[in-house]
């Protein structure tokens, strides 16, 4: 998925939402998520979440702030607030991996890479998102922990 946004992005610092077809990546569309982004007041909001991210995480939160998931685990609507955000403001993609308790699954590996999206190629107005899952009773944490590096 990464290097589909490189392609999308040619010489722009970000592709546009126009410029990603479905049909392109509908084999893992299970595994993307797409996030809204707003600047006044600044927030974050679910427009997509796959059917394997909404496993994992309890239910789909699409039309939801991504802050309402700290009533569901408690912190990781932060984590994932602030995540989303350095996207926004750094305006480039980031990867993400570590182990979350997901819901009523067990503990749960993940990879997922955060891209921007620009309709006006200066301000991200979405994030699409790709992540992997591997759910694992012998990871033994609590909580969500995660490592996150820059591209």
């Amino acid at each position: 998925m990464l290097n589909y946004w490189k392609e999308k992005r040619g010489d722009r610092l970000m592709p546009s939402p126009s410029d990603m077809n479905p049909v392109d990546f509908a084999r893992i569309m299970p595994h993307l998520q797409m996030i809204q982004v707003s600047w006044e007041p600044f927030d974050l909001e679910y427009r997509l979440l796959g059917e394997e991210i909404a496993g994992v995480h309890g239910g789909n939160y699409a039309g939801r702030k991504v802050l309402d998931l700290n009533a569901v685990s408690d912190g990781f609507g932060t984590m994932m607030f602030e995540l989303f955000r350095l996207v926004a403001t750094e305006r480039r993609p980031f990867a993400a991996g570590g182990t979350l308790s997901s819901l009523g699954r067990g503990y749960t590996g993940f990879q997922g890479v955060y891209m921007p999206l620009s309709a006006d190629g200066k301000r991200t107005n979405r994030i699409i998102c790709c992540s992997s899952y591997e759910v694992r009773e012998d990871l033994g944490l609590s909580g969500v922990s995660a490592t996150t590096n820059r591209f």
